[in-house]
């Protein structure tokens, strides 16, 4: 999830910049879709099926609700994506920036749920165990 907030937070800083630039947006916003893709296809993909597996009850619901969410999600970034390409970023900046405003703070959202119900909801079936502290080296 750091990588993907990462991305959210430098196609955010892209579009508070004064001047429009089209092709640091278009690149941040490739650079986002790679990310959710590598997310999606490795880590979500074995965490909700631990989760199902699990066996019980609330923690499938979680599961299903949070899958329920995310294929609206999906979808409409799937056509978010499909409306905005480069030429449609020139095109139509102050568009592109307020929609795509929603966007990234509903994909921040997201994020934050998976981190608050379901990794917690992972610890407490023992799906994953909780990290140690990282210390940060002396340069």
């Amino acid at each position: 999830h750091d990588r993907i907030d990462a991305a959210l937070i430098g196609l955010t800083n892209i579009l508070g910049r004064p001047d429009p630039d089209v092709s640091a947006a278009a690149a941040a916003l490739d650079h986002l879709a790679d990310e959710l893709r590598t997310h999606l296809a490795h880590e979500d993909v074995m965490l909700y099926d631990e989760l199902i597996t699990a066996r019980k009850p609330a923690f499938g619901s979680a599961v299903d609700h949070f899958n329920q969410q995310f294929n609206v999600l999906r979808r409409d970034w799937d056509s978010y994506l499909e409306a905005w390409k480069p030429e449609q970023i020139s095109a139509n900046w102050n568009s592109f920036r307020a929609v795509t405003k929603l966007m990234i703070e509903r994909l921040t959202e997201r994020v934050a749920a998976e981190n608050d119900l379901l990794y917690c909801t992972a610890l407490q079936a023992g799906v994953i165990t909780l990290r140690e502290p990282q210390v940060a080296a002396a340069a």
